[in-house]
């Protein structure tokens, strides 16, 4: 639905509506940005540990059951194991990727925030360098 059958049907106004998507999605940028960097590293590191645990049980059930059907069961396991753990491997530097584009994003948005910040003081500066008050009373422009 466009922004205008939004508002229409919620009866307010388009720029309500406007504001609140606008809203809506910095919020999920936000989320997006704190999952990937505080979250799915740990989670990552969690399925590594998990995978390595389920590798070394099955190893044990080879060698200490007597069942060939049960030994064939861990022995599937094992391999699609080692399967999973090489694709969760194989993803690391994809995974590594997309946290240094977010670092880089997020040092980039605190070079602007700087930036602008110290415009600021400089126009504030300049301001206050332009109009002095001479000796006799009148503004002079610098």
């Amino acid at each position: 639905m466009t922004h205008e059958e939004i508002a229409h049907e919620l009866q307010v106004s388009r720029q309500s509506i406007t504001s609140d998507i606008a809203y809506l999605r910095e919020q999920a940028k936000e989320t997006i940005k704190e999952y990937a960097t505080d979250h799915l590293p740990a989670q990552y590191q969690v399925c590594l540990v998990a995978l390595d645990s389920i590798i070394k049980r099955a190893f044990d059930i080879l060698e200490e059951s007597d069942d060939n059907r049960e030994k064939l069961h861990a022995m599937e396991l094992f391999k699609d194991t080692h399967i999973t753990k090489l694709e969760l491997l194989s993803n690391a530097t994809t995974i590594d990727s997309a946290l240094n584009f977010i670092r880089s994003k997020q040092q980039e948005h605190n070079k602007n925030v700087v930036k602008s910040t110290s415009f600021q003081d400089e126009d504030e500066d300049n301001n206050s360098q332009l109009t002095a008050t001479t000796a006799t009373g009148k503004q002079s422009v610098f």
